[in-house]
């Protein structure tokens, strides 16, 4: 009886050590689990950062949550071109945008020339011709969308 009892203090030691180490293991795992995320995350805000996005704004908080994959500039890049389309770097002016300042204000300098009043005459069709340009940036397009739905609130 002596020997049973003996044996069974034994491998209730020997579980008692294995459940300590599967614990420390747990631990060690949630704290490098905890250390990973938080790299990936300052990762992402960097590479956010060169393409000139935000991460907790806009474009750039929708990319940090539905991106998953390698946390490189490139890789970011090319998801965000394929999910949302070409993305520039807002820290440069874009050649469309100063295209599109160049080109409106040409306008306004003929129609002065010609005395022609300048209001559209129906303000819906030329927010859906501004819409459905090519030319148009979707950062435009969601802005531009935005502004005439304030517009038809008041």
């Amino acid at each position: 009886m002596e020997e049973n009892t003996q044996q069974v203090n034994t491998t209730e030691e020997v579980v008692d050590e294995s459940t300590d180490g599967i614990k420390q293991l747990r631990e060690e795992y949630k704290k490098l689990k905890a250390e990973n995320k938080q790299f990936k995350a300052q990762a992402m805000t960097s590479a956010l950062g060169q393409l000139g996005l935000e991460a907790d704004k806009g474009l750039g908080k929708a990319v940090t949550k539905l991106y998953d994959g390698e946390v490189s500039v490139d890789a970011i890049k090319d998801f965000v071109a394929q999910e949302f389309g070409e993305v520039s770097n807002s820290k440069q002016p874009s050649d469309n945008v100063t295209n599109n300042v160049v080109e409106a204000q040409s306008r306004v300098e003929q129609l002065n020339k010609l005395g022609v009043n300048a209001e559209p005459v129906d303000v819906k069709s030329e927010f859906s011709k501004f819409i459905n340009d090519s030319n148009t940036s979707t950062r435009d397009s969601i802005n531009a969308k935005l502004r005439m739905l304030d517009s038809l609130k008041e």
